[in-house]
């Protein structure tokens, strides 16, 4: 895989993309021996289609506490102009997202809405000295809720956390415990390929941030963690599988170890790739991104103009759109190693 210095913010995200769809290019983009159908019953459906999910790329929803208010990211194909959306559900129906209020100007993704709902992390590349020239990498921020109930002003994350490679993709834990991606460079790994790290909240700081122990070459990204830190679903495009880029599952034992990542199998991840994990509040139903099209890759007929219009502005037209999954029965995946 080839490695990069840091870049311009788009996000280290796109970069990944980028490598996934060089991948998705060449032949034999399944591994050799893929993961195959997966002992969990849920099966993928489409996430508020024609609202949440339309013929734009989607990705990345997070919920309020209640499961009622959903952020995500909407973005262009090249990815970029990404900007945090958010929508709220009246009965069962999903009304038409807005702009969220703290996005819309900088290249924003990510979101991430903390246990309790006071606060929100997200990516940005976003100037952090208030000048007007967007930063050359992407950088971890958070709004809180202020008495009105609105979000207040961004604030940079302090600390060891972000550093001079792209952070992205935020998730935290009950107890504060940050998890997020970076391109940092590091003792073992040059700057540029993006790998998980853990950072604990210790007296209000973020501490020096740790790599997942079981870090290795493969450009593993996108986390998400269980509220309680129970387990980790993540993105990767190094470690083989059905697609391009699949999602993995790690659990956190009990003794403090994680367990082998593990392909979570089809129909969750597919031929194409599967991207940007979220789970429910109640961590029992997974959210994620795909580009997977309606029906097959290859035409079995000539179309007409028409039709040509009627694939391309489909809501499963190629581009990303959000899933969701039941995931109760997700601990059947755990064997032990």
């Amino acid at each position: 895989m080839n490695r990069r210095t840091p870049a311009r913010f788009e996000s280290c995200t796109a970069v990944v993309m980028c490598m996934i769809l060089i991948f998705l290019a060449s032949p034999g983009r399944a591994q050799s021996t893929p993961p195959g159908q997966s002992p969990l019953k849920g099966t993928p459906h489409l996430f508020g289609p024609g609202v949440i999910s339309t013929p734009d790329q989607e990705a990345m929803a997070s919920f309020s506490p209640d499961g009622k208010t959903v952020y995500f990211c909407k973005y262009n194909p090249g990815w970029f102009h990404n900007t945090i959306v958010v929508s709220h559900r009246k009965g069962e129906r999903w009304m038409t997202p807005e702009v969220a209020s703290f996005s819309g100007q900088w290249s924003d993704a990510s979101p991430y809405v903390t246990p309790d709902g006071s606060k929100l992390f997200f990516a940005s590349n976003r100037p952090v000295d208030g000048s007007k020239t967007e930063r050359d990498d992407g950088d971890l921020w958070y709004v809180e809720r202020t008495a009105s109930g609105a979000w207040g002003e961004p604030k940079h994350i302090s600390g060891p956390v972000n550093s001079e490679g792209d952070e992205n993709y935020p998730s935290v834990t009950k107890d504060g415990t940050l998890y997020f991606a970076s391109t940092r460079a590091t003792e073992h790994f040059s700057a540029g390929q993006p790998h998980i790290y853990r950072s604990r909240l210790v007296n209000g700081e973020y501490s020096a941030p740790e790599l997942m122990p079981w870090t290795s070459d493969a450009d593993d990204h996108m986390p998400t963690v269980a509220f309680d830190d129970s387990f980790m679903i993540f993105f990767s495009g190094g470690r083989g599988g059905l697609g391009g880029g699949d999602l993995f599952v790690s659990f956190h034992r009990a003794d403090g170890t994680w367990s082998n990542p593990k392909n979570l199998g089809s129909p969750i991840n597919s031929g194409d790739y599967e991207m940007a994990p979220r789970l429910s509040p109640d961590n029992h139903t997974l959210y994620f991104a795909s580009n997977r099209i309606d029906g097959p890759s290859t035409r079995t007929r000539r179309v007409n103009y028409h039709e040509l219009e009627q694939e391309l502005h489909a809501i499963q037209n190629g581009l990303n759109n959000i899933y969701e999954v039941d995931i109760t029965d997700l601990r059947v995946l755990d064997d032990g190693k």
